[in-house]
């Protein structure tokens, strides 16, 4: 299959010049630029720039509104709730992030909701941010409601949860950073759209067809499919608990929300982002924290790696090493999300980067 190259600055000035065209101001446009092509560089392509034709969709639909900015709707020394007011959800979260992160170096923790969210991108990416800045980081973003989402609860055959991700961050000294990132499904729906994108099977006990069979199919899902819950038919209980649990904690955006039509007969629909960061200094010492979860660390990846394995990995790691090779190589992208972002150029007036053609 045809695979394009393209270097990372000239990527992420696309992206910028079709997110401006698309309706964001510079500086929202700037951070989903960066956002996108940042998840690229980790290695994470289910969340960067084949997003952005989905993305124009949803501006077309009136899903999202790109030039909304988000509100700072209530606060007090350590809490915050922000209304996303359905803009780009990436520059809405940062904004949340930025928040915790100043409120929790005062009290020695804060968290920021958000509500009127659209999608915020790759988590790891706040985490790591989070994390830069000296602080204990987690972000979640859950939804819940009957027939909403993509995910089935472990035993059943009906969407009723989002992938309802979480990213926790630790920072520690003289090392990378613990940046945990996985969604509470089998796979991630974008892992879907880079398999149909590629032309590839999914594995087993990953999605359900409309008729609630197993399918390795990525078309599947969308034609009324189902995720599943992480761990399968012999665990998707954990998995299952995970993503009710974010979307219940993610759903304290709602919390000054009260019940109406629009959350059916039932209220059964809550969903919701949570920002939280935790300041070391506050349960003693900042840099004894990070010593320790440095030892910690250390000590994982050296424990003895399991035949074929070279080397155990912390959590991050994987994504950093990947970072540094696309940095010099570039960003590979599948022939048909070369080509969606070719129409969509065209279509926006804005011209693709160079790029390397390989067969």
């Amino acid at each position: 299959m045809t695979t394009v190259w393209c270097a990372p600055e000239a990527l992420e000035r696309f992206v910028d010049g079709a997110c401006r065209a698309l309706g964001a101001p510079p500086d929202v446009a700037a951070e989903v630029a960066h956002h996108l092509v940042g998840a690229n560089l980790a290695g994470h392509d289910s969340h960067g720039v084949l997003r952005l034709p989905w993305y124009a969709e949803q501006i077309a639909a009136g899903t999202i509104e790109p030039g909304a900015r988000p509100a700072l709707v209530r606060e007090s020394t350590c809490v915050a709730l922000f209304d996303g007011r359905r803009g780009f959800g990436h520059y809405a979260t940062r904004l949340a992030l930025e928040w915790t992160i100043e409120h929790a170096r005062r009290a020695g923790i804060a968290a920021a909701a958000i509500r009127n969210f659209t999608h915020i991108g790759r988590l790891g990416e706040y985490a790591e941010r989070g994390t830069g800045a000296g602080l204990v980081t987690v972000v979640t973003i859950g939804t819940a409601e009957p027939g909403g989402g993509l995910v089935t609860p472990f035993g059943g055959q009906e969407r009723f949860l989002g992938t309802n991700p979480w990213a926790i961050g630790v920072p520690a000294a003289g090392r990378l950073p613990l940046i945990y990132d996985a969604a509470t499904s089998t796979v991630a729906e974008g892992k879907v759209r880079v398999a149909l994108a590629k032309g590839t099977s999914l594995p087993p006990d990953a999605i359900l067809d409309r008729t609630g069979r197993p399918s390795q199919a990525p078309d599947d899902l969308y034609d009324g499919g189902m995720l599943l819950p992480l761990g399968g038919s012999v665990a998707g209980h954990k998995g299952y608990g995970f993503a009710m649990a974010s979307a219940l904690v993610g759903g304290l955006a709602m919390a000054a929300t009260p019940l109406s039509g629009a959350d059916g007969a039932d209220g059964a629909r809550i969903e919701g982002v949570l920002v939280l960061a935790m300041d070391p200094d506050a349960f003693g010492s900042g840099d004894t924290y990070t010593e320790r979860t440095a030892a910690v660390l250390d000590a994982a990846t050296r424990v003895s790696p399991a035949p074929g394995v070279a080397r155990v990995l912390a959590p991050g790691e994987p994504e950093a090493h990947t970072r540094a090779e696309r940095a010099r190589s570039g960003v590979p992208l599948p022939g048909p999300t070369w080509q969606a972002l070719g129409r969509l150029a065209a279509r926006l007036r804005v011209e693709l980067p160079a790029a390397r053609v390989e067969d």
